[in-house]
């Protein structure tokens, strides 16, 4: 019977956030016909920002020969895919508006007292200072967790009436060294 096989290498990720895993397919037997590949990113503890599956464009599909190899590679990305919000808003919130309202309404309070007292313009000052710090963002951007993750790459043949379809899979890891960014500036990515 037909087959095919998959077979991909590991990698560890720059500091551009991209990498490329490659992989080859291998055809058996006389297989021959066009194969989709559909990667799986790990499975992690909360808290760990690991690399994902850069699932944007057209679906990955790989014609092989009989007898043949093909070569091809997954993107794997630091920063994750972007989900399409079912209703868009006309001003999106970043990082910090919020901190910057809740000043203004601490101001706003001040002023509209006529005669404040020593522990009022305390609590203004503490509150002011909160906000100060979170706008600073305190520890630096956002990074992936150091480590080595495990991805799977699945690959399914497209059944063209005659053949039932044929299923393989590997797997391979991504190295990830310190200081990966996760977000482009503070452009809410």
């Amino acid at each position: 019977m037909p087959i095919f096989t998959i077979s991909a290498s590991n990698v560890t990720m720059p500091a551009s956030g991209m990498v490329a895993l490659p992989f080859t397919l291998t055809s058996s037997d006389g297989f021959v016909g066009s194969v989709g590949i559909l990667c799986v990113g790990p499975t992690v503890a909360a808290g760990v920002r690991a690399p994902y599956c850069e699932d944007y464009g057209p679906a990955h599909a790989y014609t092989l020969t009989a007898n043949g190899t093909t070569p091809g590679s997954y993107e794997i990305v630091a920063i994750p895919p972007k989900l399409v919000p079912a209703v868009s808003s006309m001003h999106e919130w970043r990082h910090g508006d919020a901190a910057w309202a809740l000043a203004g309404v601490v101001m706003l309070g001040i002023g509209l007292r006529k005669r404040t007292r020593r522990w009022a313009r305390l609590l203004a000052m503490c509150g002011i200072g909160v906000v100060a710090m979170s706008l600073s963002g305190c520890g630096g951007p956002p990074t992936l967790t150091p480590g080595t993750y495990v991805f799977t790459l699945n690959a399914q043949s497209v059944p063209d009436g005659t053949t039932l379809s044929i299923m393989a899979s590997t797997t391979a890891t991504v190295t990830v060294p310190p200081g990966i960014l996760t977000s482009l500036t503070n452009s809410g990515n």
